[in-house]
């Protein structure tokens, strides 16, 4: 059984807010509490609390509908919140007052982690929608012009990513003594024969330029959240490298809950929950 709380506890809000003074905003709460059959964590009357962040969409149906059902059949109570922001969730996970988050991928993580000397670690890879770019004013890849602008997500790992996708459609080349891959820039551009208007753009916000620009990459939750599959990009990423990762901190690695995280989600049940249900997804690398 599962019971919904739709408001979000006040000391949670100035847990967040008080150490980074981050603004955020939290669009939905859900409470998720097991009333299944008894556990050994209920025989022995201990009840732990999981919280739990993902980004709207694909990655909070997997929590709600498999990943959380799951962890209440052993007792465990689960916090399922959805927050919009990209910062907030690490900032919490960090800092404790979540234990796990669900929107990004590794690399993302790692330059939360450098930049504010962070310690955070991935624990489980999900299914993730592939990157792609998409018709924005122009229709086809065939359509291109002198001059055409692209959109790109702004954050470093997804510029650089996007970057590799004009590559690989040959409309720009990359330096190839770029120090950092997963770092570039507009200076580690070798060659643009296009002439292309390369802009960087927020990621949640690239839906909203559509109508100002020629090509845009997206991200693949935000694409669905929007009602375009995936299917309808024109050209999508081929590296699985950038698969999400649940996330939690460093502290919580060896504890009971997510080492049983990692078996539920490597389990042949989601497994098969997941094949039909995000068909298409980029998969977990360890599932190969």
């Amino acid at each position: 059984m599962t019971k919904i709380e739709p408001s979000l506890p006040k000391r949670l809000i100035q847990r967040i807010k008080q150490p980074l003074k981050v603004i955020f905003t939290l669009s939905a709460l859900l409470l998720i509490t097991a009333c299944s059959e008894e556990s050994q964590a209920t025989k022995n009357h201990e009840t732990t609390l999981l919280r739990i962040s993902t980004a709207p969409g694909d990655f909070h149906d997997l929590v709600k509908e498999y990943l959380a059902p799951e962890l209440a059949k052993e007792g465990y109570q689960v916090e399922l919140l959805v927050i919009t922001d990209t910062v907030v969730p690490n900032v919490a996970v960090e800092e404790g007052s979540l234990e796990m988050n669900l929107f990004q991928h590794r690399p993302y993580m790692e330059e939360f982690n450098r930049n504010q000397k962070g310690k955070l670690v991935p624990l489980v890879q999900v299914p993730t929608a592939p990157y792609g770019i998409y018709p924005a004013k122009k229709q086809t890849i065939a359509a291109l012009t002198e001059g055409d602008s692209v959109g790109i997500p702004s954050n470093v790992t997804n510029f650089s990513r996007g970057l590799w996708i004009l590559e690989g459609l040959g409309w720009i080349t990359i330096k190839e003594d770029a120090p950092d891959r997963f770092h570039l820039t507009k200076r580690d551009i070798a060659t643009n024969p296009y002439n292309l208007d390369i802009k960087e753009i927020e990621a949640a916000q690239m839906l909203r330029a559509l109508p100002d620009i020629d090509y845009a990459i997206i991200n693949g939750k935000y694409a669905l959240d929007a009602g375009i599959h995936f299917t309808d990009a024109l050209y999508v990423e081929p590296s699985r490298h950038f698969v999400n990762w649940i996330v939690i901190h460093e502290r919580n690695k060896e504890s009971p809950w997510a080492k049983r995280v990692i078996e539920i989600v490597n389990s042949e049940g989601f497994k098969t929950y997941s094949a039909q249900t995000f068909k298409g997804y980029d998969l977990p690398l360890a599932w190969d």
